[in-house]
């Protein structure tokens, strides 16, 4: 039992490297970003309570909350995507098809929310300079003072009262704004002409509006926020940007690929072939005889082997398990060959095995019709083997696919299918 957990790990989970492990390093640092984000959004550290209104301001409590949910959401969904990442780089099953769904979903999903807020948080102040640009012509009411930003019974005016001592301004678009009746919040104290001040009357005012210096500040308040927001989009979007135009380079230089093996044979439909060298046949009855019992003794031996392996698993190795490995990772060059159909019907009908028809499924993220391929069984050295052809070795699996466009097929799994093997009987 213990012999076939570890074989099992070992066909599950893909051999450490130092890809695997930078790649893994990589996810994980942007994994704490994405839970470290909304401890600050919570502290008030990422966000900007600031307020320019006296009293309790609905806009405000209403702006943070929005940018909150914003933060919460794009972690929940960055945190999932990580999770789901580390398990594609680490188990040998793969779900890519799924993984880059679930990122095109959270991209689009991190777009359409970070446009919405954009934009509400933009018309909100819209609606701010509007409110107070209504004011105008401004009345100056005696008594009516600047008063603190926790007042709750303060009026609208008592924020441009507040503005104009505290910025050094006058008005809302100018002191004329206040007409004859300028307030004392306007007046320059101690200052001359030369500092911003004119002369009204018998008085130096401010010459500086205070609306353009407080919509500045109000748009400036959540500028960290959005610079976050920005980088993190980013560090999504730029991964998708580079897969799609690389989908796109790809899918440009196989078209012009596919049209140029068009032309150069002369016009004919291009069919992919995989060649395999044939064994020599002309062997007499008694050499046939003697190789099928050499075959046989070599598979008792195979048996034999595999039970010595189940044996000796108690020190954590394994023989399979290595060549398994081993030969997943060892590949040769691709042995698919494009030849003209001409040179196909020529093959099927000279050859004395005539080649062999089968269907590959696209590697696509959505199906597409199967594409026929063709095995030949044909000797090495033979006058019908196209010039450049790969010969492949019908025991040792190769390389094996081709691309149309941006469609790639793989078919090592047809040409070499995987044999039940022999299963040895452990020792009582």
């Amino acid at each position: 039992m213990a012999a076939e957990t570890d074989d099992n790990k070992k066909t599950f989970y893909r051999k450490p490297s130092p890809t695997l492990w930078t790649t893994s390093s990589l996810v994980i640092i942007f994994a704490v970003w994405c839970g470290l984000l909304p401890i600050l959004a919570a502290s008030g550290h990422l966000l900007n309570s600031q307020s320019f209104e006296c009293g309790n301001s609905n806009e405000e409590a209403s702006r943070l909350k929005k940018e909150s949910l914003l933060v919460y959401l794009w972690s929940g969904l960055c945190l999932l995507s990580c999770i789901l990442l580390l398990l594609e780089i680490w188990i040998r099953k793969s779900f890519f098809s799924v993984l880059l769904g679930a990122i095109c979903v959270l991209f689009v999903i991190m777009i359409l929310s970070f446009t919405k807020t954009w934009k509400e948080e933009t018309l909100e102040i819209q609606a701010f300079k509007q409110r107070y640009l209504a004011l105008i012509p401004l009345t100056d009411i005696p008594g009516n003072k600047q008063t603190n930003l926790n007042d709750t019974n303060c009026s609208i005016l008592n924020n441009v009262y507040r503005w104009q001592a505290e910025f050094k301004c006058c008005g809302l678009e100018g002191y004329q704004d206040w007409g004859s009746m300028i307030p004392d919040s306007c007046l320059c104290e101690g200052e001359d002409n030369s500092s911003g001040c004119v002369g009204v009357g018998n008085s130096l005012v401010h010459e500086k509006p205070c609306l353009p210096t407080v919509l500045s500040l109000v748009g400036k308040r959540s500028s960290t926020f959005w610079i976050v927001m920005i980088v993190w989009i980013t560090i999504i979007g730029a991964p998708v940007a580079i897969f799609l135009l690389a989908l796109v380079v790809s899918f440009s230089l196989c078209s012009y690929w596919s049209v140029w093996k068009y032309k150069m044979s002369g016009g004919q439909e291009i069919v992919p072939v995989v060649f395999i060298r044939k064994d020599n046949n002309n062997q007499t009855e008694e050499e046939n005889r003697k190789d099928g019992e050499a075959k046989e003794s070599r598979r008792d031996e195979d048996v034999v082997v595999e039970v010595e392996d189940v044996e000796d698993v108690e020190d954590g190795t394994s023989v399979e398990g290595e060549g398994q490995e081993a030969a997943e990772e060892h590949w040769d060059e691709n042995v698919i060959t494009m030849i003209p159909l001409s040179e196909l019907r020529r093959l099927q009908d000279e050859l004395d095995t005539p080649p062999v028809q089968h269907q590959a499924q696209c590697l696509c993220i959505f199906s597409r019709k199967p594409k026929n391929f063709y095995t030949v069984m044909i000797e090495e050295g033979s006058p019908l083997l196209p010039s450049g052809a790969v010969l492949a070795d019908a025991n040792k699996p190769s390389e094996c696919l081709w691309a149309e466009g941006h469609h790639v097929f793989s078919v090592e799994h047809i040409v070499w299918p995987r044999e039940s093997k022999p299963q040895g009987t452990p020792p009582l």
